[in-house]
């Protein structure tokens, strides 16, 4: 109904399925914890713990397919880099 009157209505993802592929470096292993993969879906990155497939954390923010991934040392970062936008910035 309030998508009905002018009004955005939130959907929750609550898994992912897929792994895009397109580009080197996309598929990562964490480097501090174990059995744990990072990757994108599109301009999704999903942390996935590899023994149960439905423990996914979700990072968004990307508006294209990620083209790059990297983290540090420690794990605590990550960097996530696209080729560009084909929506205009204002």
């Amino acid at each position: 109904e309030a998508a009905y009157e002018g009004k955005a209505e939130l959907i929750e993802l609550a898994h992912s399925i897929g792994y895009t592929g397109r580009y080197q470096r996309t598929l990562i292993y964490h480097p501090t914890i174990a059995d744990t993969l990072i990757y994108n879906n599109g301009g999704l990155v999903v942390i996935e713990n590899l023994h149960e497939k439905h423990q996914q954390d979700f990072l968004r923010g990307h508006d294209m397919e990620i083209t790059a991934m990297a983290t540090s040392l420690s794990g605590k970062l990550l960097a996530t880099g696209q080729l560009g936008s084909i929506f205009q910035k204002t």
